[in-house]
């Protein structure tokens, strides 16, 4: 049981080491493709947006997820463009530092602060069934390094524990799941906002065989009769949207076979509100057709105001 036990330790610092180092390794944004109309222009900003925008979302907390370890220790952890300050540690508190050099197609700057339930001298630590962790975005700015374009996040992601536990109990085939509450305001490089609210579940659950972490969100709440709501807001045309998750959104957190990390596996969302209802489907070929192998990217289609179908494919 030792001889076990020393090798699932093994297994966790080498995780934990993936994420924080692979946390930069995240694809860039995709350039748009040239299309003249109007109409195809303003789709594809709706679509990638959204795209970036989780995409972002997700990395944080994963980053977030593996860092809270530090509260429990003396040290602090550094990677690729950021710095744990573990400073506030008594109180729950840690800091994910971004300063700014070039990582895997894009740079970060500001910080995110990560706090754990504390009252009375007592720090609720993560592992605890139903602990709620607050994630505070300052001024957090990722910037692609391919066109120089940009995305400021500020705002919150309350991010719950639902069935507790962590890594260990991955080790023995009980899943991870989180609860996630997002209230963010984003800012882009040309001074155009937009406000992004979030409701999901997020399950992590971990191959023993093919030593795969995997992730699975799926909308969790009910706005204007839509059933799997999973984001909503003002997107920066100045439209109010909700975004519907029919299909759960898949992606590999750690695979040590391909490069597939964070590149969308499954997932269909829906986009209502706008001026012709859009749908993203993730994990396709260069054809958009689904795949299997490494995914190239994503297809969005729609019906356009002169009831034709239109359909742009873009890459991760």
């Amino acid at each position: 049981m030792k001889t076990n036990n020393t090798i699932f330790k093994s297994i966790v610092a080498v995780v934990f080491a993936f994420f924080i180092i692979t946390g930069c390794k995240k694809e860039e944004e995709p350039i748009p493709p040239t299309v003249a109309p109007t109409e195809n222009a303003s789709q594809t900003t709706r679509a990638s947006d959204q795209s970036n925008t989780e995409n972002e979302s997700n990395q944080a907390m994963d980053e977030a997820n593996s860092a809270m370890g530090a509260v429990s220790t003396t040290r602090s952890v550094q990677s690729c463009g950021m710095t744990i300050d573990s400073t506030y540690k008594s109180i729950g508190k840690i800091i994910l530092n971004y300063d700014g050099p070039a990582c895997s197609g894009k740079k970060r700057t500001g910080s995110i602060t990560v706090q754990l339930p504390y009252s009375n001298g007592v720090i609720t630590t993560w592992s605890t069934a139903g602990a709620t962790a607050t994630l505070t975005f300052n001024a957090y700015k990722v910037t692609y390094v391919s066109n120089n374009k940009s995305l400021t996040l500020n705002g919150t992601h309350k991010v719950t524990n639902v069935n507790g536990g962590g890594w260990l109990q991955l080790y023995f085939g009980t899943p991870i799941v989180h609860k996630v509450r997002a209230d963010m305001q984003l800012t882009f490089d040309d001074g155009t906002t937009r406000t992004w609210q979030s409701a999901a579940k997020r399950t992590i659950t971990y191959n023993n065989t093919t030593e795969v972490l995997k992730s699975l969100s799926a909308g969790d709440t009910i706005i204007s009769g839509h059933n799997n709501v999973a984001f909503w807001g003002v997107n920066r045309i100045g439209e109010n949207f909700i975004i519907d998750m029919p299909t759960a959104f898949t992606y590999d957190i750690n695979n040590p076979i391909t490069n597939c990390i964070y590149k969308p596996l499954t997932g269909v969302i829906v986009h209502y509100g706008v001026a012709h209802s859009l749908t993203l489907t993730y994990g396709v070929d260069a054809s958009g057709y689904a795949t299997t192998s490494c995914p190239f990217g994503y297809k969005f289609s729609w019906t356009d105001g002169q009831g034709a179908n239109q359909q742009i494919i873009l890459a991760y």
